[in-house]
């Protein structure tokens, strides 16, 4: 039987896995804090729940899409015994709540990893929100940044949602500028008591389909994908889907936007090679040639 430790520490590692884009060792064992051995041990376990974790090109781990189809084998006995687990941890862990909203009353077949992800998920949103309508500071604890793969306590001031939620536009206190964090890469918010000091300084700019937030769309990328990369990019980047024609016949799909910056795209093509073409746009050609060692 799971002790209480073991539960949280499964619910969180599905939490990182589900969350794009792909973790490595070093970034797993900073996200939950532990050991290396003790990550092998809890991806064992996921193992031994019938949930399989996946590795990427670069041997960093990650959920599939497709995991919400997969359920943890938990008994009725053990659901009840879940329930007085996290009960019995009352309001101390932030989790608690969320997790029991939807566990509570459900069966086997229906309490999986993407229940307990989106409670995970909706928790943040709802601290972020009172922050912004109380207007306090708040603490995004361990952010992990996709570009420096560092992960990091970030103190800023929430200013808004971007569409669907997927990620908060926040001033950051200790650089000085509006940021985009994606909801789904911060693994608690932590409100503060102190109220916003920089609220002159907010700004929010819609962000272009790939989430990058500029003044203007003034940059063109074209693509030619596979379906393995098409079905990839419309997961990460729903925004993109409008801008995508399939090839019939061909098994390849057509991609092109505008865009404000070069760099979230590039980070999607590098991460797919043999899977896209760059068409086209030589300023992109140019800008992957030059950060092709980052």
């Amino acid at each position: 039987m799971f002790n209480q430790n073991r539960i949280f520490r499964v619910f969180e590692l599905i939490n990182f896995l589900k969350a794009k884009p792909s973790k490595g060792m070093k970034t797993l064992v900073s996200l939950l804090d532990i050991s290396e051995r003790s990550v092998y041990r809890y991806l064992d376990l996921l193992a031994e729940l019938g949930i399989i974790v996946l590795k990427d090109e670069e041997n960093r781990y990650f959920l599939p899409a497709n995991t919400d189809k997969q359920s943890l084998p938990f008994s009725d006995q053990e659901i009840d015994y879940l329930v007085k687990l996290v009960q019995s941890v009352g309001n101390q862990h932030n989790l608690s709540q969320s997790v029991l909203q939807k566990i509570q009353g459900l069966t086997v077949a229906n309490v999986g990893a993407e229940n307990i992800f989106k409670a995970h998920l909706s928790q943040i949103i709802f601290n972020l929100y009172e922050a912004i309508t109380q207007k306090n500071q708040v603490i995004l604890k361990n952010y992990y940044s996709a570009n420096s793969q560092i992960v990091s306590d970030r103190l800023v001031e929430p200013i808004a949602f971007t569409p669907n939620y997927e990620a908060i536009v926040a001033y950051e206190v200790s650089s000085g500028e509006n940021k985009y964090f994606k909801v789904e890469r911060i693994s608690e918010v932590q409100i503060t008591k102190g109220n916003f000091k920089f609220e002159e300084l907010h700004k929010y700019n819609k962000p272009d389909i790939f989430g990058f937030q500029g003044t203007s769309l003034d940059k063109t990328i074209e693509l030619d994908m596979s379906m393995r990369a098409y079905l990839i990019l419309k997961d990460e980047f729903p925004g993109c889907k409008p801008f995508v024609t399939e090839m019939y016949g061909t098994g390849r799909f057509h991609f092109k936007a505008k865009v404000q910056s070069f760099a979230p795209p590039a980070r999607f093509v590098k991460g797919l090679r043999g899977d896209v073409n760059v068409l086209g746009s030589k300023p992109f050609l140019k800008f992957l040639e030059k950060n092709k060692e980052e």
